[in-house]
């Protein structure tokens, strides 16, 4: 992992995960983030959303209540007003709306008496509660933020760095990318083709048609279906549905994802005016991201946390510092040695440079960077 100092490098903060002192990680998180001075640019009195990941029901990987209770805690010191948020998700299980978002993140231990803050779900009960935002992109003129997440003042995006089908890896422009946009905004990114329809599901109810701005949903004699040419590929269809009979037909082009992450990045960043700090977690690295119902055991052992103003540098610093770091023993038996890219040996087609090169080239962040180890 680069360690020297250089001319325009961005500044990457690190503690690393070793007990060397008399005080905590969670302790030294705080002392990182003084140390770092990000936090200085919260104005008396601003919305200060902590933009993070509740976890899945089944998983448990996910960060654990007293580092964002610790987070909240410096949000008050820096006389922010904290609130956690994430968007309701694109696949139908228990994070698919408000309701059952809000059970979820309590389930996994997330209340205002566990971290200090209330939670509000940012794409309010059904995902349909969003803003628009104008950008400048290869494959987008504007992006769908969800209302409370536009609304905010200041974000510190905390994210959970772990492995990521499409993304090869998951870490700070993801969390933003795809935890920040609307249901509309997230399958604007996943997908550009018509959704997918389970016959056996469908009631024939008729909300999807109802929500379709669009006339692009007809019903038929057992199920709706698609009038390919009408349908805009919104996504409102898939919040609509209460019966999970709709689904997105995800694209093959994990580069194409990728660039579209870093779109939103840009969008909402420029809204923010650049007030958003980012937060690395590099503990519980799994394969998989939090999504999944399940965890499975970490790909290294615990690294430390991460801070930064530059979403490209502190992923490419997280991904530098998990590939320098040897494969946990759980995962020797495949002869996976210190120095190989752990990412590419568990999503083999999936180049995740994608989403750092177009980012940097967009202008959210540098590849280049330099630690500084607290």
């Amino acid at each position: 992992m680069k360690k020297e100092p250089a001319g325009n490098k961005s500044t990457v903060y690190y503690i690393d995960s070793k007990k060397d002192s008399n005080k905590s990680l969670i302790d030294r998180l705080a002392h990182m983030i003084d140390k770092s001075g990000l936090l200085k640019n919260i104005t008396n009195g601003e919305r200060v959303a902590v933009k993070m990941h509740f976890g899945e029901r089944g998983g448990h990987g996910y960060i654990r209540t007293p580092f964002i209770g610790k987070i909240v805690q410096k949000i008050i010191e820096y006389n922010g007003i904290p609130f956690l948020t994430d968007t309701n998700t694109l696949y139908t299980h228990k994070r698919h709306n408000a309701i059952d978002h809000l059970k979820t993140a309590a389930i996994n231990g997330f209340t205002y008496e566990t971290v200090g803050a209330p939670i509000i779900i940012a794409d309010g009960l059904t995902g349909n509660d969003y803003e628009v935002i104008k950008v400048n992109g290869k494959h987008f003129k504007e992006i769908f933020i969800g209302s409370a997440v536009f609304y905010a003042d200041f974000i510190i995006a905390v994210a959970h760095f772990t492995g990521h089908p499409l993304g090869g890896f998951g870490g700070s422009i993801k969390n933003l990318a795809m935890g920040c946009a609307s249901i509309k905004g997230k399958f604007l990114q996943h997908s550009e083709f018509v959704p997918v329809v389970d016959k056996s599901l469908c009631r024939l109810c008729g909300a999807c048609i109802e929500s379709c701005g669009f006339n692009a949903i007809k019903k038929g004699k057992n199920s709706i279906y698609f009038i390919e040419k009408k349908c805009t590929g919104c996504g409102e269809c898939i919040g609509a549905c209460k019966y999970k009979a709709i689904r997105p037909k995800f694209p093959r082009e994990s580069k194409k994802l990728q660039e579209k992450m870093v779109e939103y990045v840009m969008g909402i960043s420029n809204q923010k005016k650049k007030k958003i700090v980012y937060i690395n977690f590099l503990i519980d690295i799994t394969p998989g991201c939090d999504c999944c119902s399940l965890s499975n055991s970490p790909i290294v052992p615990d690294l430390g946390i991460m801070l930064s103003s530059d979403p490209v540098a502190i992923d490419k610093a997280s991904v530098d510092l998990v590939n320098s770091t040897p494969f946990n023993p759980l995962w020797s038996a495949s002869n996976k040695t210190k120095g190989e890219d752990k990412f590419k040996m568990v999503f083999k087609s999936i180049d995740w440079n994608s989403q750092l090169d177009y980012g940097q080239k967009m202008g959210i962040g540098n590849k280049d960077y330099k630690i500084i180890k607290i």
